[in-house]
Protein backbone atom coordinates (compact mmCIF):
# COMPACT_ATOMS: atom_id res chain seq x y z
CA UNK A 1 0.00 0.00 0.00
CA UNK A 2 1.25 3.17 -0.82
CA UNK A 3 2.40 5.88 2.44
CA UNK A 4 0.07 9.31 2.61
CA UNK A 5 3.18 11.32 1.02
CA UNK A 6 3.65 9.03 -1.97
CA UNK A 7 0.76 8.71 -4.49
CA UNK A 8 -0.31 5.11 -5.44
CA UNK A 9 1.39 3.98 -8.85
CA UNK A 10 -0.30 2.18 -11.70
CA UNK A 11 -0.46 -0.51 -12.49
CA UNK A 12 2.06 -0.58 -15.30
CA UNK A 13 4.23 0.53 -12.73
CA UNK A 14 3.24 -1.37 -10.07
CA UNK A 15 4.14 -4.52 -12.62
CA UNK A 16 7.57 -2.72 -13.57
CA UNK A 17 8.16 -3.03 -10.01
CA UNK A 18 7.11 -5.96 -8.95
CA UNK A 19 10.29 -7.38 -11.55
CA UNK A 20 12.73 -5.11 -10.64
CA UNK A 21 11.74 -6.18 -7.14
CA UNK A 22 12.11 -9.91 -7.93
CA UNK A 23 15.43 -8.91 -9.15
CA UNK A 24 17.06 -6.98 -6.56
CA UNK A 25 15.50 -10.25 -4.08
CA UNK A 26 17.32 -12.03 -5.98
CA UNK A 27 20.45 -10.53 -6.40
CA UNK A 28 20.53 -9.48 -2.51
CA UNK A 29 19.60 -12.71 -0.87
CA UNK A 30 21.91 -15.00 0.93
CA UNK A 31 22.08 -18.06 1.72
CA UNK A 32 24.59 -18.89 4.77
CA UNK A 33 24.63 -22.50 7.04
CA UNK A 34 20.98 -23.44 5.58
CA UNK A 35 19.42 -19.87 6.39
CA UNK A 36 17.95 -17.44 4.07
CA UNK A 37 19.94 -13.69 4.59
CA UNK A 38 18.77 -10.62 3.31
CA UNK A 39 21.31 -8.07 3.35
CA UNK A 40 19.11 -5.07 2.89
CA UNK A 41 15.93 -4.53 4.64
CA UNK A 42 13.33 -6.35 1.51
CA UNK A 43 11.04 -3.32 2.49
CA UNK A 44 13.73 -0.82 1.36
CA UNK A 45 13.92 -3.10 -1.93
CA UNK A 46 10.23 -2.96 -2.44
CA UNK A 47 10.82 1.37 -1.82
CA UNK A 48 13.63 1.17 -4.15
CA UNK A 49 12.04 -0.91 -6.92
CA UNK A 50 8.65 1.43 -7.00
CA UNK A 51 10.76 4.35 -7.53
CA UNK A 52 12.93 3.15 -9.76
CA UNK A 53 10.08 1.66 -11.60
CA UNK A 54 8.19 5.43 -11.36
CA UNK A 55 11.84 7.00 -12.79
CA UNK A 56 11.57 4.46 -15.86
CA UNK A 57 8.34 5.44 -16.88
CA UNK A 58 8.88 9.00 -16.86
CA UNK A 59 11.88 8.32 -19.12
CA UNK A 60 10.64 6.29 -21.42
CA UNK A 61 7.64 8.70 -21.33
CA UNK A 62 9.93 11.53 -22.33
CA UNK A 63 11.96 9.37 -24.62
CA UNK A 64 8.97 8.16 -26.60
CA UNK A 65 7.69 11.88 -27.08
CA UNK A 66 11.20 13.11 -28.55
CA UNK A 67 11.09 10.19 -31.00
CA UNK A 68 7.94 10.83 -32.06
CA UNK A 69 7.33 13.48 -34.96
CA UNK A 70 7.94 17.20 -34.62
CA UNK A 71 5.95 20.13 -35.39
CA UNK A 72 8.63 22.22 -36.52
CA UNK A 73 6.86 26.12 -37.43
CA UNK A 74 4.40 25.37 -40.15
CA UNK A 75 1.16 25.94 -39.12
CA UNK A 76 -1.86 25.43 -41.09
CA UNK A 77 -4.96 27.77 -40.67
CA UNK A 78 -8.38 27.67 -41.65
CA UNK A 79 -7.85 30.06 -44.17
CA UNK A 80 -5.31 27.73 -46.15
CA UNK A 81 -7.13 24.77 -46.46
CA UNK A 82 -10.21 27.19 -48.19
CA UNK A 83 -7.69 27.87 -50.69
CA UNK A 84 -7.09 23.98 -51.35
CA UNK A 85 -10.78 23.80 -52.96
CA UNK A 86 -9.85 26.33 -55.60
Amino acid sequence: MASPTQPAASAGVQDLASRIYVELVGRAFLRAENAAVFKPNPAELAKLSLQLADTFRKVEKAASAAAGPQNVGYNVDLADMAKWDK
